[in-house]
């Protein structure tokens, strides 16, 4: 009959611990994959009060759709995760506004797999109410920052001259 010393004794609950501690790792899930979508809900307000001539256009990554605004204003979009995104607002009449979204780093940090959901409202102005100047591009941008995920926005509100669509001839 052999005798165990403790040092084997030892040694072999230690070989057995890190045995189950490599099983137990080797079964946990692996990290989170990023978030799959950001909803977006909106309200639009306009002077007349009307949304029937209102075009929300989203262009998710170089492909456009449509988006449906009620007729009191509010509308909501599911966009990707990992996704960059264009809404452009127009209503005739009215100057036309751009929002660039990019859904990247939305699950970072402590939002996990969570659905990111965002509201914001957009205002659309009468261009008679303009003096002839138009959005020098998207007067906003709506992100997330890397590593935290914390919601980033900002706002540009700077106008140009509108181009004519017509030349004069004299």
């Amino acid at each position: 009959m052999e005798k165990r010393t403790p040092i084997t004794l030892h040694t072999g609950l230690c070989a057995a611990l890190l045995m189950h501690i490599g099983f137990v790792q080797a079964g946990s899930p692996p990290a989170s994959p990023p978030v799959n979508e950001v909803v977006l809900t909106g309200w639009l307000y306009v002077e007349d009060h009307t949304m029937a001539d209102v075009v929300l256009e989203v262009e998710v990554n170089g492909r456009s759709h449509m988006a449906q605004v009620s007729e009191n204003g509010r509308f909501t979009v599911t966009l990707p995760g990992e996704a960059e995104v264009l809404l452009r607002f127009e209503k005739p009449g009215h100057l036309t506004k751009e929002v660039l979204v990019d859904t990247r780093h939305a699950g970072d940090g402590t939002f996990g797999q969570k659905t990111r959901r965002v509201k914001f409202a957009v205002v659309m102005e009468l261009e008679r109410h303009m003096a002839g100047l138009t959005y020098n591009g998207p007067v906003g941008s709506i992100g997330f920052d890397h590593g935290g995920g914390c919601l980033a926005v900002s706002h540009d509100r700077n106008m140009v001259p509108a181009r004519r669509a017509k030349q004069m001839v004299f």
